[in-house]
């Protein structure tokens, strides 16, 4: 009787093992390959496309189940998300990494001088609508200034008759 390895054969059987990647190539829609490796889906793509086009791939493994979701989601016409990407060491101190952070850099000064002056304004009328509610009376110049930053900040003066209507009389 033969034992079941004899049956089998002597020659085990050698897997490849195939999986899936995916690649994404500027200005084009993203594909998937099934390769052995990643330098055999490299390799692959050097032999198809110029060399300056090579440089821009990304090559990612994924499961088959993430490929089907990708593919789901291009059907429906939803583009796939951006990856967060995290900052390598390279990246942070590369030529396009510094500009990067500098123009992200002076964004953020924009906004917190356009916040400065938001403030700066809401004070200023503050202070006029404070003057003129007392013994004292406002020039034609300053109530014509209060009256464009209390249209300009309309909602944040209703909020504040709002709250004041709805602590009731002092």
């Amino acid at each position: 009787m033969k034992t079941f390895k004899e049956f089998r054969g002597n020659t085990p059987t050698q897997l490849v093992e195939q999986v899936y990647f995916k690649i994404k190539i500027p200005d084009m829609s993203t594909m998937f390959m099934k390769a052995s490796s990643e330098s055999a889906v490299k390799l692959d793509m050097r032999q198809k496309l110029k060399p300056d086009v090579v440089k821009e791939i990304t090559i990612k493994r994924v499961t088959k189940a993430e490929m089907r979701k990708i593919y789901r989601a291009m059907g429906q016409g939803k583009e796939d998300e951006p990856e967060p990407t995290e900052e390598g060491f390279l990246d942070r101190f590369s030529k396009k990494g510094r500009e990067k952070r500098a123009k992200e850099k002076g964004e953020k000064q924009a906004k917190d001088e356009k916040s400065e002056k938001e403030k700066a304004e809401i004070k200023r009328m503050d202070n006029l609508g404070m003057k003129g509610s007392g013994q004292h009376t406002l020039s034609p110049d300053e109530k014509s200034e209060l009256s464009r930053l209390r249209s300009k900040y309309s909602d944040l003066v209703k909020r504040r008759a709002e709250k004041a209507r709805s602590r009731g009389p002092r």
